[in-house]
């Protein structure tokens, strides 16, 4: 086994020392350098999955136009259920459509009468595998999430065109 290096220094004078030592505001250059140096490091941990975990930032992603003045954002997606936010624009509409899954959505702006009831930000709504919804309306615009059967709002803009 190797043995390791006393230290030059004792550690109560590094202690002192370090405690004495005035703040060292690094130049604009070595600012830039050392901020890139982190942007680096954090977009190749997301280009990676870091442990999983999947990002999708407000900037990224692409808003599909499904009906005038509806329009959807799809965040996640897998061989059964979505995930994605659905934006409406005041006085849109979604025709009836059926949930084959049980589907789930968050008002995270505005508002719109989902089978009947007003919702506004923060209520949150669940429709049961094999209901289904009449018109969805807003009156003033919203942005739902929403997560569901892949085919649920999709089939109704099908069945609308």
């Amino acid at each position: 086994m190797k043995k390791q290096a006393e230290p030059v220094l004792d550690e109560t004078l590094i202690e002192v020392l370090s405690s004495r030592a005035l703040p060292v505001q690094p130049d604009e250059a070595a600012t830039r350098r050392m901020r890139e140096q982190l942007f680096q490091k954090v977009h190749a941990q997301a280009d990676h999955g870091v442990a999983d975990f999947l990002f999708v930032l407000a900037s990224e992603g692409t808003w599909t136009t499904l009906l005038q003045g509806v329009e959807c954002k799809l965040l996640r997606q897998d061989a059964v259920s979505r995930s994605f936010l659905l934006r409406m624009a005041p006085g849109a509409r979604v025709p009836p459509h059926e949930h084959t899954l049980e589907e789930e959505c968050i008002m995270l702006e505005g508002d719109a009468t989902i089978h009947g009831v007003r919702c506004v930000a923060g209520d949150y709504h669940v429709a049961p595998a094999g209901s289904g919804h009449d018109c969805l309306t807003t009156e003033g615009g919203c942005l739902l999430f929403v997560r569901g059967a892949t085919s649920s709002v999709g089939a109704a803009a099908s069945a609308a065109r």
